[in-house]
């Protein structure tokens, strides 16, 4: 999935709307909306929109970029940074258009060339040893390396169509005579990119729709720059036919908020088939699950092509072996509706299913040939799995993780949307809500062993015993199986040898796996599922230190000495990106890690900016000692403050009195930034040198992957600290 990013225009947009904005620096009255404000608005709004479209488009084309997390974020923030240094020289919208156009076309392979394919790149980069998320594993040779050159030149190119907008920002804010009220269209437009694309995810729009209205704004933006249209004009409908969907014959494609979703159905049978079953549905272009029709009619109706004595085998149906008089089950990860057709067929009263992705849910409701989710027994939640888990009601007899796991959309950070499910503190949640007989069930796609000796350990120092741990054949893909690990486990010691049939007994012993359970534990402050260690992946460490090195000598040979870097803002950008990346983490383990979620805390950080520009348009002259000390204590209370002490609280309460907590410290920031913004003399240099800070921020969240998320506030307090120590004398006047 994909969940709403860090924005770089955060870093530099600190200023309220007021409808009397006059200015502290600038004392004269505010007058009507003009031309330059309307473009303000428009390139903020741009800004942001274009950098969802790029993040959730390349990540799903190009699943690297997805496993990478932020690199096309921190790219952004590079271009748009450049840009802002250069707000003197003449943007081009033409050029800026035409590299959009290059990058859609090596993205989305209009002719179909199998040489421009990067669909396969992951397999590419398989043999980085820390690489779990690949399908396939190859040896580091000629294909790494092509790999790694077309990296460069998408982010090259990511990066010159975000220059000639940073050159339109910037100099938008630079030239215009009141700060406040510049800022305050500012973070208006930013706040209305960031609502337009969300809307757009919430319709399931596909990406072609996401490229018109982004056409729509370059339009609305060469219009009010006044700039010739010819080229951009070409460049657009380029781009757009470039992304127009065109589907195989018996394909479709759905866009969910988190990811691109491709159904085809399958049928049984030589050929074409004649014995239609279900539906196979993929992810971002990699197999995701099956809808599959297990029932005892189906199957005895189909006898050259299903058996049922080898359905029983089937981990849709073994589930219910373990215990008898199965009446109250939770489904985490409910899918398409397998699980639960297969709770209806073997008699559970009450199905609670949680699913997080509606057009999976959709698509299993229309599609499934055993309609489970019609039944008046099977109660739906379209939420996060954790979230749920928190304010669940137990007992249930069975607690079922389906296959969750959600390789397509992986990445190595902590906002993917299964890291905080298999965690320990997570594994607890459901022991709380289980029955004192009752079964603990997952099944899972363990791609490494080390996985799967990980997920076994944690279940077992949660259970205080060793789970039932064996493998399902790989043979019986038709009953829903492709040789996934499944572990099994009681609030009592459960055994191979005291479980009610013979059968299941022989099957387990058959394919039992014994495991130390030694891998090192996710925890809700180190939920990096697919990282065997305290280790910084090779792979993201060598490109983030190619992007760093690639920084300095384009800031060193293109700008020179021009203009210096200002460490106060560039320490300043650093500590936001860090401090919303804490803020996001956290608020995902209080309110789970759907985009609405996400999207709402973005929102929230971008308000307590408002909030505190507010303060600062009425108070411009706060004491700078009272806004640090505010600021460190709501630093040393975010490392201080388990988030547990939210969780008695109503939702309503706890939504705002977290939220309130959380962004505290951006409050104190904002004072800090917009005093020094309005005393700054080279707004420019500014601005370029926050942008440029931002990027670090996002390429250091990578510590976190040795330290722990909340460590990660620690580092935040000491870049606050840099920008203390930093800010000019005359700005401190």
């Amino acid at each position: 999935m994909l969940q709403p990013p860090s924005r770089g225009e955060c870093f530099l947009l600190r200023l309220p709307t007021v409808s009397d904005c006059i200015d502290p620096v600038n004392s004269s009255s505010c007058g009507r909306p003009t031309r330059d404000e309307a473009k303000l608005f428009l390139v903020s709004a741009l800004i942001l929109y274009l950098e969802l479209v790029l993040i959730r488009w390349l990540g799903t084309e190009i699943r690297v970029f997805a496993y990478l997390g932020n690199l096309i974020l921190v790219t952004c923030f590079f271009g748009t940074g450049l840009g802002c240094y250069q707000a003197e020289r003449m943007p081009s919208l033409g050029r800026a258009s035409l590299n959009l156009l290059l990058l859609v076309v090596l993205t989305a392979n209009p002719f179909h060339s199998e040489r421009l394919d990067l669909s396969q790149m992951p397999d590419w980069l398989g043999g980085f040893e820390d690489a779990p998320l690949w399908h396939i594993l190859e040896t580091m040779g000629r294909g790494a390396v092509a790999a790694l050159i077309i990296i460069g030149v998408v982010l090259y190119l990511v990066v010159f169509i975000f220059i000639p907008l940073g050159q339109v920002l910037g100099r938008s804010l630079v030239e215009h005579p009141r700060v406040i009220r510049a800022y305050s269209i500012n973070i208006a437009g930013s706040l209305g990119g960031i609502w337009l694309f969300n809307c757009l995810s919430w319709l399931c729009a596909p990406p072609v729709i996401w490229f018109v209205l982004l056409t729509a704004l370059l339009a609305g933006l060469a219009a009010a720059l006044r700039w010739p249209n010819g080229w951009f004009a070409l460049a657009a409908v380029g781009t757009v036919l470039c992304v127009w969907p065109v589907s195989a014959p018996g394909f479709w494609t759905v866009w969910s908020p988190y990811q691109k979703l491709t159904v085809r159905p399958f049928h049984y049978g030589p050929g074409s088939g004649t014995v239609p079953d279900g539906y196979n549905i993929e992810a971002n272009g990699i197999p995701y699950q099956g809808i599959v029709n297990l029932s005892d009619s189906f199957i005895r109706a189909h006898p050259r092509y299903l058996d049922l004595s080898l359905a029983r085998y089937s981990h849709y149906n073994m589930a219910f072996e373990f215990k008898r008089d199965i009446h109250r089950v939770l489904i985490v990860g409910a899918g398409t509706g397998n699980n639960a057709a297969a709770a209806l067929r073997h008699g559970a009263d009450q199905i609670d299913c949680v699913e997080i992705d509606p057009a999976i849910y959709s698509l299993g409701k229309e599609l499934h040939p055993e309609h489970p989710y019609d039944s008046p027994r099977v109660h739906m939640y379209l939420t996060d799995a954790r979230a749920y888990l928190k304010q669940a009601t137990g007992p249930y007899d069975l607690i079922w993780f389906g296959l969750l796991d959600t390789h397509p959309g992986s990445s190595y950070n902590n906002r993917r949307l299964d890291h905080y499910v298999y965690t320990l503190e997570s594994f607890q949640e459901a022991r709380r809500l289980l029955d004192s007989d009752g079964v603990f069930l997952m099944n899972f796609a363990a791609r490494r062993p080390w996985i799967s000796d990980r997920l076994l350990g944690m279940v077992r120092d949660v259970f205080g015993h060793q789970p039932i741990a064996f493998l399902a054949d790989n043979d019986l893909s038709q009953y829903g199986v492709s040789g996934e690990l499944t572990l099994v486990a009681a609030n009592r010691s459960l055994a191979v040898d005291d479980l009610p049939t013979r059968w299941l007994r022989e099957y387990i012993k058959t394919h039992e796996i014994s495991l130390p359970g030694t891998t090192r534990p996710t925890t809700d402050d180190w939920p990096y599922l697919y990282l065997e260690r305290l280790k910084i992946p090779n792979l993201y460490l060598l490109i983030s230190t190619t992007i760093l090195a690639v920084v300095w000598l384009t800031r060193r040979l293109w700008i020179g000495d021009s203009r210096r870097m200002d460490w106060h803002f560039f320490a300043l950008g650093a500590a936001f990106l860090l401090l919303e990346v804490q803020t996001i983490s956290r608020a995902t383990l209080l309110f789970g890690m759907t985009w609405i979620v996400n999207a709402i805390v973005i929102s929230a950080v971008l308000l307590m900016i408002l909030f505190a520009n507010l303060i600062a348009w009425r108070w411009p002259r706060l004491p700078q000692p009272l806004i640090v000390t505010g600021l460190a204590i709501t630093i040393g209370a975010l490392v201080l403050t388990p988030l547990d002490v939210f969780n008695s609280l109503t939702y309503t309460t706890k939504l705002f009195a977290a939220s309130g907590f959380l962004t505290a410290p951006v409050f104190f920031a904002g004072l800090v930034f917009i005093q020094s913004f309005a005393g700054c003399p080279d707004k420019a240099s500014a601005l370029g040198s926050n942008l440029l800070g931002a990027l670090l921020g996002g390429l250091l969240e990578s510590i976190s992957f040795i330290t722990g998320i909340r460590a990660l506030v620690v580092l935040v307090g000491l870049f606050y600290l840099l920008a203390v120590l930093r800010r000019p004398t005359a700005i401190q006047g």
